[in-house]
């Protein structure tokens, strides 16, 4: 499985000796940064996806010809792209994957949640990749049982591997990344994280822990609060995790907790990898 780091800027701009791989960013960013790091790295491979949600939340309409124009303009760096999405109406959406296609392009569509699910059976017909998107701040529980309903109806074999390549848009949780068999996920939680204080690890039962030094380091969960046992268990993985990482400088700097979460999931994609989910849809009933 793929995951593939959103903010694409902010990961060229600081870190670009990390292992990258393809990066994701919106062409609502073009400028905002998109179009000076496209000029500066043509040697990127970039998932573009099309900034729609961030257009409708500030009232701003993108131009679909622009777009397509864009996308054709950068083809040497943009590896992926996903159709300009219609917040809420997914008559329209299906619209512009046509309309994009019409015009010589090859747009990975998109199915969101709410949608009626005819519009994933439509895609489903002539498409070997699908993205799954409206699952940004919807409540974990929720979004299983959709994904639960949506894998087990159209997206897995009898044997619990997917049926075709699948992407999750802000696929944040690991746990949901682990459920099911993506080929590929993109996440901002490597930024987001450790700009909020914590950083994931890969520690018994520990998969992310508050670490800064300036919030609130009495909270429950906070690597202060933890039993010496676990501090020195979680010491250990960040001291063997790719140069060595120490406590107090993670407590300090938010960019070393943005590295280590960049390992960590560089990590946990080949695990992934090496390892690939299976679902298989399980009914209970009362007898």
């Amino acid at each position: 499985m793929k995951i593939i780091k959103a903010d694409a800027i902010s990961f060229k701009q600081y870190y670009p000796h990390l292992d990258q791989g393809i990066l994701l960013e919106s062409y609502f960013k073009k400028n905002g940064g998109l179009d000076k790091m496209i000029k500066k790295h043509r040697d990127l491979s970039l998932f573009l996806d099309s900034g729609a949600y961030s257009a409708f939340t500030q009232n701003i309409e993108i131009d679909i010809d622009e777009y397509i124009q864009y996308i054709k303009d950068n083809k040497d760096c943009i590896s992926q792209y996903a159709v300009l999405d219609v917040i809420g109406d997914a008559q329209g959406t299906l619209e512009n994957q046509l309309y994009m296609e019409e015009r010589g392009l090859s747009p990975i569509p998109c199915f969101h949640y709410g949608d009626d699910e005819m519009y994933l059976r439509e895609y489903l017909k002539k498409n070997n990749y699908i993205a799954l998107g409206g699952m940004v701040k919807r409540p974990k529980i929720q979004l299983e049982y959709w994904l639960d309903e949506i894998w087990g109806k159209y997206l897995t074999n009898a044997d619990g591997t997917a049926k075709l390549r699948i992407h999750g848009f802000g696929m944040t949780s690991v746990s949901l990344m682990k459920r099911y068999p993506w080929y590929s996920v993109d996440s901002t939680s490597w930024v987001l994280t450790g700009r909020f204080g914590a950083v994931f690890c890969d520690v018994g039962d520990y998969n992310k822990i508050a670490i800064s030094n300036k919030g609130d380091v009495e909270g429950t969960g906070h690597y202060c609060q933890l039993d010496k046992h676990s501090q020195e268990r979680i010491q250990k993985y960040f001291a063997n995790l790719g140069e060595g990482y120490a406590i107090e400088e993670l407590a300090e700097d938010y960019k070393k907790r943005d590295e280590v979460n960049i390992l960590y999931f560089l990590d946990l994609e080949k695990y992934l990898t090496d390892n690939p989910a299976r679902f298989i849809q399980t009914q209970t009933t009362l007898f």
